[in-house]
This record gives structure tokens, sequence and C-alpha cells, in this order.
């Protein structure tokens, strides 16, 4: 049933591009804003233990839910509910989108869009000249469409909606006020999300690297265990961005661009079709699974 209501979800998602105000998580801000003006204890509210309290709530209510649900109208109920909430979990951005408003944007030689397109794709500021900037936003997609899609279908096909929710819930903490104010509370939601991140980001870069060229993919996860570990933030962008580039053959996209064969706008368009290309194998994956009976 997991496959049904993953295919499910992504054809839905096609329909709702222009729906992102569905996606909104102003419940889950006010629900922290409830929780900070409750005084528990200092050692509750911060580090680990205030990270797990704000999960918990909302992941056992969802518990209960499915509890209820789960039998009634021969489980239909619960189904509708699973894919609402996995189409809610996913996102909450269209990288499709996002990557379209950065061609248009580059195309029109429109700096302030440009900059605000790319900086929404690299999660941070843009390099101002080419082509680091496009390669910037490429390998930005490439480690975004694993928090965006590919994590919510694992713990979604591992826990099923509870999981996917815990998930989408555990990226926003790094975003929440309580982070801004507890450096200790930010870093151990960050940890979080790259533990729950781990093992998805692997399978993705696999993913990557059956979709595209394998043996360069391979060179590419070798290089960043070899010489490149340094340059990422966590080991999971890291294995993401060195595998994928390697995959979509990134340095010679970018050699080509610089020949003028291409535009360097087209890295993003190559590395948005690897990530494409890299859910049909995932979903080949979890269909053969799914038909062996495994989940």
């Amino acid at each position: 049933m997991s496959l049904t209501i993953i295919l499910i979800c992504l054809i839905a998602e096609r329909f709702l591009l222009g729906y992102g105000e569905l996606r909104d998580n102003g419940w889950f801000t006010t629900y922290c804003q409830w929780f900070e003006r409750h005084q528990l204890p200092q050692r509750m509210r911060q580090g680990a233990i205030g990270v797990l309290l704000l999960i918990l709530p909302p992941v056992l209510a969802l518990s209960i839910l499915q509890h209820l649900f789960e039998d009634a109208l021969f489980g239909l109920l619960w189904f509708a509910l699973s894919v609402a909430i996995l189409l809610y979990c996913l996102g909450p951005n269209d990288l499709d989108s996002q990557v379209n408003r950065y061609i248009e944007a580059v195309d029109s030689d429109e700096d302030d869009e440009i900059r605000a397109s790319a900086a929404s794709l690299i999660k941070d500021e843009p390099p101002t000249s080419e082509p680091a900037r496009s390669q910037a936003v490429a390998e930005g997609v490439l480690a975004q469409a694993n928090q965006s899609l590919f994590s919510v279908l694992f713990w979604f096909i591992l826990l099923g909606p509870i999981g996917s929710m815990a998930y989408r819930i555990a990226t926003w903490l790094p975003k929440m006020e309580q982070a801004n104010q507890d450096p200790d509370f930010r870093l151990n939601s960050k940890q979080l999300v790259t533990i729950l991140d781990w093992i998805p980001a692997r399978l993705t870069a696999f993913c990557y690297a059956i979709a595209g060229s394998f043996e360069d993919a391979l060179y590419g996860w070798r290089s960043y265990h070899e010489n490149r570990f340094s340059e990422f933030a966590d080991s999971n962008s890291g294995t993401l961005i060195c595998t994928g580039g390697g995959a979509m053959r990134l340095s010679t996209l970018i050699n080509e661009a610089n020949e003028g064969v291409q535009s360097f706008s087209f890295l993003a368009k190559a590395a948005m079709a690897l990530a494409w290309r890299s859910l049909v194998v995932y979903l080949v994956i979890v269909a053969l699974l799914t038909f062996s009976g495994l989940v």
C-alpha cells in the first residue's frame, strides 16, 4: 500500500505546484510558542530533551489517529489521511519550479532575481560570478532533493505517515525561535536531522550513480572521502554533492559551458534531470521490494 500512496502523492504533487501555502507550518510555530510559554524546567526545554519533547506530542497525536482510523471504513479513512500527510510532508518547496525560476532569471539578466532564486536553492548567499554560481545552484539541487523528497519517502516506507511527519518536523526545528535563542538546542536539532538523513542520503547517492555515470559517481564518492571531506558542513551533503556531481559529470558540463557549448544555467537543469531519473530508480527499487513482500 505504501507504493500506491507514494505514486498518488507524486502525481498529485504535479497538480499542486501553485499551492505551497497548503504546506504552511504555522501550526507548529504556534505549538512551539505554546511550549515555550509553559515554564518547564530548564533541562527539559534545552538540548536533546527539548528537541524530543517538541517532536513527541505531534507524533503521538498522529499515532492515536492511526489507532482510531486504521480499521474505519475498511481502512479507507486512514489511507486517505496517509495520502494527505505524505503530500504535506513533501517539499515544502518544489525544486523544479525553483530551478525554472533561476533559469528564467538568468535568461532575463535580472540580478536581484538571480541572487534571490539562487539563494533559495543554495540556502546561503550565492557566488556573484559564473560558473561558480550555477555550480553552487546545481549542487544545492543535488543536496536539497534528498530532504525535499527522498528522505521523506524513506521514512514513510519505513514507519508510514508517522515517520514522514516526524522527519519533516525534525527539519523545521533548526529554524524555530528556540534554535535562535539557544545554541545548544540548535546544535542538537541539526544533529538530529543529520542522523535522520544519514541512510536516505546514501540511498539517494546510490540512485544518482545508477541514474547517471556510475564510474564518475564512484570517483566523486571516493574523492569526497579522500580529499574533499573538509569542504562540507556534514557527510550527508558531501556524499550527495560529490557523488551526484560525478553522476551528472558536472566538471565536464562546466568545461562545455566555458567553451560556449551551452549556458551555465544548464547546470541546474542537468542536476534536476538527474534527480528525476533517480526518483524513477528509487521507485523501481521500492516496487521490487513491495512485490517481493519485503515492505
